[in-house]
C-alpha cells in the first residue's frame, strides 16, 4: 500500500491569514484572488527559536540564554548539554522529537509553495502575477537554505553529489511523498529559484518595507548561496549589487549620546527581516569569554550602553561563570536570520579577499566599523600582504557585527571545512572544566526531528 505522510504536520495552513482560507480536503486551500495570495508575502516571519541558544552555543559565540551553566552541564541526557559539552555520545536524533525553528520554516515554504501552484490561475492583476512568484521562488530558496545549513554538512564540491540533503520541498499536496536530495541536488535547487531570470522579476525597491523582497533581497540571497558554496569570484557580483542596492547601515554611535542600543526590526539596514520569537535581539544571549575578547575597544555599544547593555554583572549571575557578559538593553533588534546591508558588507569584503584585493575589500569592513567603533583604525592603513591576514580581520570585525544571529554559526561551518581556516571552537567553563569541537563534529548537523522522519524513509540524518 503506497505510504502515506504528512511532511511536517501543519493541520492549518497560512495562520497569517487564516481568514481568507476555506480549508478543503486534502490539505488545498481557496486562496483564489491575486490580492488574497498576495497576503502570505505581507506577514513577519518569525522562526521561533533565536540563535543564540543553540547555533551560538555551538560556534563559539555564546552560552545560551538565562541558564546556569551547572545546571545545563548536570542534566546530561539533553541536547543542551550535548552542544555546552560538545558530547557527540547524546543521541540527538532521538531526543529532538520536533524542532519549532524546522517546522516553521517549512510552514513558510508551504506558504510560498501555495503563490506559485495557484498565482497563474489567480483572479486578478495579471501584471502583478510574475514579481509575487519571484518573491515566493527567491523566499523559497532562502528558507531552503537555512534548512539545509543547519540539517546538512557544509557543501564541499568533492563529496557534495554523494552527501545528504534535505527534502526540497515545491508542492503543496500534502500527501505527496517529499524526497531527501543529495546536497548537490538540493544547491541545485536553491539556485534555480533565485536565478538571474527570476531575479530580475523582482521590483527594483521596496522602499522601507523590510518586510517584502526587492531585487537587493535577490541579488543578496544569490551571494550567500554562492559563498557557501566557496563559489567567492561567482559570489562577488551578486554581493556588489546587493550593497549598491541598499548601501544604507544602521549607525551605532547615537549610542554614546543616547547611552542605550535601540533599533527597531524596520530599520532600513534590514534587506529582509526574518525574526525568532520576542522582538529584542541579542537581550538575554550570554557570551563565551572568547567572544567577549574580540570587542574592539571603543565599541559604541560595549561602552557606552550603560548600566544594562553588556553587562558582566547579569553575566556571572545568570551563567554561575565570572567574566562572562550578558546583554541585557530592551530597545535593540538585530536580524536574526535575515540579511543586513551589514552583513552583505562583510560577504563582498569577503569575496574581494578571496579574490585577491584586500584593500578594496578590508576598505569595506572600516565602513560597518566607522559606525560601530569609536576612533577606530582602520584596517586598510595596515601592511597586510596576504589572504590569511586580511580574513583574520574581517572575522573578528563580522563576529561581533553577527551577534545574535545565525550567521557566526553559518560562517564557522563554511571556515571549518578549509584547512587554513578552520578551527577548534572551545567552551572554557571554569571550574566545569574546557570542553573542545572539531571542525569535523557531527555536532555541527542538526538531526531531523522525530516528527519528520517518522512517517518518511528517504528523510535519513546526515550524520
Amino acid at each position: 500500500m503506497k505510504r502515506y505522510f504528512l511532511f511536517l504536520v501543519i493541520p492549518l495552513l497560512m495562520m497569517a491569514c487564516e481568514h481568507q482560507l476555506d480549508i478543503v480536503p486534502k490539505g488545498k486551500v481557496t486562496l483564489g484572488r491575486v490580492s488574497e495570495l498576495e497576503l502570505l508575502l505581507n506577514q513577519e516571519y518569525n522562526l521561533e527559536m533565536l540563535p543564540a541558544l543553540d547555533l551560538g552555543v555551538l560556534a563559539g559565540e555564546s552560552l545560551g540564554m538565562f541558564d546556569q551553566v551547572s545546571t545545563i552541564l548536570s542534566q546530561t541526557n539533553t541536547v543542551k548539554y550535548a552542544q555546552m559539552a560538545f558530547d557527540e555520545q547524546v543521541d540527538r536524533a532521538t531526543l529532538t522529537t520536533n524542532d519549532v525553528r524546522y517546522a516553521a520554516l517549512y510552514k513558510y515554504i508551504n506558504y510560498m509553495n501555495t503563490i506559485v501552484e495557484k498565482m497563474p490561475d489567480a483572479e486578478g492583476d495579471a501584471a502583478r502575477k510574475p514579481q509575487l512568484v519571484a518573491e515566493a521562488r527567491v523566499m523559497r530558496a532562502y528558507l531552503h537554505w537555512l534548512v539545509v545549513c543547519l540539517h546538512a554538512r557544509q557543501y564541499d564540491e568533492t563529496t557534495a553529489k554523494t552527501d545528504g540533503g534535505i527534502a526540497y520541498v515545491t508542492s503543496t499536496d500534502v500527501m505527496e511523498q517529499k524526497q531527501k536530495l543529495t546536497l548537490a541536488e538540493t544547491y541545485t535547487r536553491i539556485l534555480d529559484d533565485v536565478s538571474d531570470e527570476v531575479i530580475a522579476q523582482l521590483p527594483e525597491d521596496h522602499g522601507d518595507q523590510v518586510m517584502r523582497g526587492d531585487r537587493a533581497w535577490g541579488y543578496a540571497v544569490r551571494a550567500m548561496v554562492l559563498l557557501q558554496m566557496k563559489r567567492y569570484a561567482e559570489a562577488l557580483p551578486y554581493a556588489e549589487q546587493a550593497v549598491k542596492l541598499r548601501p544604507n547601515m544602521f549607525d551605532r554611535s547615537t549610542v554614546k549620546a543616547t547611552g542605550q542600543w535601540t533599533q527597531d526590526r524596520t530599520t532600513p539596514n534590514n534587506i529582509l527581516y526574518i525574526g525568532a520569537g520576542i522582538r529584542v535581539c541579542p537581550t538575554s544571549e550570554m557570551l563565551t569569554l572568547e567572544t567577549n575578547a574580540l570587542f574592539e575597544p571603543g565599541d559604541y555599544v560595549r561602552v557606552y550602553d550603560k548600566p544594562d547593555g553588556w553587562s558582566q554583572n547579569y553575566g556571572e549571575s545568570y551563567s554561575g561563570l565570572n567574566g562572562v557578559l550578558m546583554y541585557m538593553g530592551w530597545g535593540a533588534q538585530c536580524n536574526p536570520y535575515g540579511p543586513t546591508s551589514e552583513l552583505m558588507h562583510y560577504i563582498l569584503a569577503e569575496c574581494l579577499i578571496r579574490t585577491g584585493e584586500y584593500s578594496r575589500g578590508l576598505a569595506l569592513v572600516d565602513q560597518v566599523r566607522a559606525l560601530r567603533v569609536e576612533d577606530y583604525e582602520p584596517f586598510v592603513s595596515r601592511a597586510i600582504t596576504t589572504e590569511a591576514e586580511a580574513m583574520a580581520l574581517l572575522q573578528r570585525a563580522k563576529w561581533i557585527e553577527c551577534l545574535g544571529t545565525a550567521f557566526n554559526f553559518i560562517d564557522v561551518k563554511r571556515w571549518n571545512s578549509e584547512p587554513a581556516y578552520a578551527r577548534t571552537v572551545s567552551h572554557r567553563l571554569g571550574p566545569h572544566g574546557t570542553f573542545h569541537l572539531a571542525p569535523g563534529s557531527p555536532l555541527w548537523i542538526f538531526p531531523f526531528p522525530v516528527n519528520a522522519v517518522r512517517y518518511n524513509e528517504s528523510l535519513t540524518q546526515n550524520y
